[in-house]
């Protein structure tokens, strides 16, 4: 059997390129590469929720599909992202049921979702790591928060909700401290919103 690496869930970034879609930034929980899966904006609040620990009022796809789990006594063991073809992960799901492990083959956007609400480890196969993660140093991650506070501006509402309150509070310090006092009234809406739930 193929060796698989452990995986981090490092955060979600917006992509200005794609409308409508974020990069899952994911990274090896024992070493220092990282790289990013693409996925859609419902799957991306779906993460987000669970990440940030708020509630939706109604249960999500993801958390509906964790409840059945739970209801049949099976649980999500972990994922596996096993393959890439033309930049698209594959993955599958091992639940553990009475009758043993079986695996379900998910997108990755939809697994991660689900490990998130299972507390269940992320893998990934070695030979897929090794070409697409990218090592980062102390000197890049100081050069990617600066791109993404950049990106602030872009955010939507529904955007900002999804951050923790201690992001949008980073994120309006670096927009006072830039006098970026349009993003910075709608980071403080966001914030009373968030003390309003």
């Amino acid at each position: 059997m193929e060796q698989e690496v452990e995986l981090n869930i490092i955060g979600l970034v917006y992509n200005q390129t794609v409308v409508g879609t974020y990069g899952l930034v994911l990274s090896e929980a024992s070493g220092n590469r990282r790289f990013s899966v693409m996925i859609g904006e419902p799957e991306a609040q779906s993460i987000a929720l669970k990440l940030n620990n708020k509630k939706s009022p109604r249960p999500l796809t993801h958390d509906l599909i964790h409840n059945i789990l739970g209801l049949f006594s099976a649980r999500l063991e972990k994922i596996v992202i096993y393959n890439m073809v033309n930049d698209v992960f594959y993955s599958e799901l091992h639940i553990r049921t009475a009758d043993g492990v079986q695996v379900v083959d998910a997108r990755t956007s939809d697994a991660v979702a689900l490990a998130v609400r299972s507390d269940s480890p992320v893998y990934i196969r070695a030979s897929i790591l090794d070409i697409v993660g990218s090592v980062i140093d102390n000197q890049q991650d100081v050069v990617q928060q600066d791109e993404e506070g950049i990106d602030a501006e872009s955010l939507s509402n529904e955007e900002l909700d999804a951050l923790s309150e201690e992001d949008l509070q980073q994120l309006l310090e670096m927009a006072l401290k830039e006098e970026k006092y349009e993003l910075a009234v709608n980071i403080r809406d966001a914030l009373k919103r968030k003390e309003n739930q």
